[in-house]
């Protein structure tokens, strides 16, 4: 059976917030809950910086995204 598509979830934080403690969070929220990204990659546009992390399923995607605030994208 062939994997879907990731899901993706965009995640901002301002300018000038604590860019490695946001990521300590990420990560043992992530690891508490035993969720393995597919991806996870940082961007920066609009005057901030942020994530894309994509996931396996819908629901762990709803998850983060419940937690952490940010969009799905398909």
């Amino acid at each position: 059976m062939a994997a879907g598509p990731p899901f993706i979830v965009c995640v901002e934080r301002p300018l000038g917030s604590a860019l490695a403690e946001t990521m300590r969070e990420i990560r043992a929220w992530l690891d508490h809950r035993e969720i393995q990204t597919t991806s996870f990659e940082s961007v920066s546009e609009g005057g901030g910086v942020g994530f894309d992390i994509g996931f396996k399923s819908e629901d762990e995607a709803e998850l983060f995204r419940q937690e952490f605030g940010g969009v799905t994208s398909p």
